[in-house]
């Protein structure tokens, strides 16, 4: 079994948050995509508390402000070019990026 090493890369954002129109979450999805990433989990969270200190969470009458958290485990190459071009293209959003091994088990 051959294990890679690389990132974990999680980007957290609320899941209504836009970029220049289009959703934060799908413009991250598919700026991976274009950089060769096949494989993404997505979560939403129940609530989550941003650095200004604001609240984001689901309301009986508002989902849309829900946490979002979208994950990859990529090479370190695809993953130092990916946050390069999210940096790039202005988008504002958190992330964590962590060295992890990775592979398929049998």
């Amino acid at each position: 079994m051959t294990m890679e090493k690389g990132y974990e890369i999680l980007f957290i954002t609320p899941q209504n948050r836009r970029h220049e129109g289009k959703l934060v979450s799908k413009l991250i999805i598919d700026m991976a995509k274009d950089h060769g990433v096949q494989r993404v989990t997505t979560r939403i969270d129940s609530e989550g508390q941003g650095l200004s200190g604001h609240l984001h969470s689901a309301h009986f009458f508002e989902l849309a402000d829900q946490p979002m958290e979208i994950m990859f485990v990529v090479e370190e190459e695809t993953g130092d070019k990916l946050i390069k071009a999210i940096r790039s293209a202005g988008i504002h959003i958190f992330c964590v990026c962590k060295k992890v091994t990775f592979g398929n088990l049998p």
